[in-house]
């Protein structure tokens, strides 16, 4: 597992490359969340920034506006896997963990656990996985709604979708 700061301009470059290797190319990105959670709006962020960015065209599930929850996740999951099946599942989601990782992005093959921060008991999704950690530890943290966090998610949003362009550029 690579982990890489938001607020590192070398780490971008290395999220980029790290991705770069992992897509290979035939990659469908599935951006996990809701903008009806705060916290939880780093997802489809990234997908509507990667709508809105990429030169290439790509398919990428999960905007503003058209979700990936819980209550559809694995309809979701199962639709692009059959309707994908030679391509590399690219999942985003929000994350949570301790204070001095706020900020960090992981990127791990394999895949990510949603729902984990909430106690859901989803099955894990995808091939590469990119989380964002947005908040502490705690339900109280991850709902909690101000104008740093709204920056915070807003940056990790934009570095994740940069990296995913310019590893979509180099794959």
């Amino acid at each position: 597992m690579l982990e890489v700061s938001i607020y590192d301009p070398q780490d971008a470059e290395r999220a980029a490359t790290a991705l770069s290797e992992k897509i290979g190319g035939n990659a469908v990105y599935m951006c996990i969340g809701t903008e009806k959670v705060f916290s939880d709006s780093l997802g489809p962020r990234v997908g509507t920034l990667l709508n809105q960015t990429m030169k290439k065209p790509a398919f990428v599930y999960g905007l503003c506006e058209q979700n990936i929850t819980a209550e559809n996740l694995l309809y979701c999951y199962n639709f692009i896997r059959a309707l994908h099946p030679e391509s590399r599942i690219i999942v985003v989601d929000a994350a949570v963990g301790a204070a001095e990782q706020i900020g960090k992005i992981q990127i791990c093959d394999g895949g990510i656990l949603p729902g984990a921060a909430t106690n859901k008991n989803l099955p894990s999704v995808g091939d590469v996985g990119i989380v964002g950690i947005v908040a502490e530890r705690g339900l109280n943290d991850f709902y909690t709604l101000n104008t740093e966090k709204d920056r915070l998610v807003g940056e990790a949003a934009q570095f994740i979708a940069n990296a995913i362009v310019a590893a979509e550029r180099s794959a």
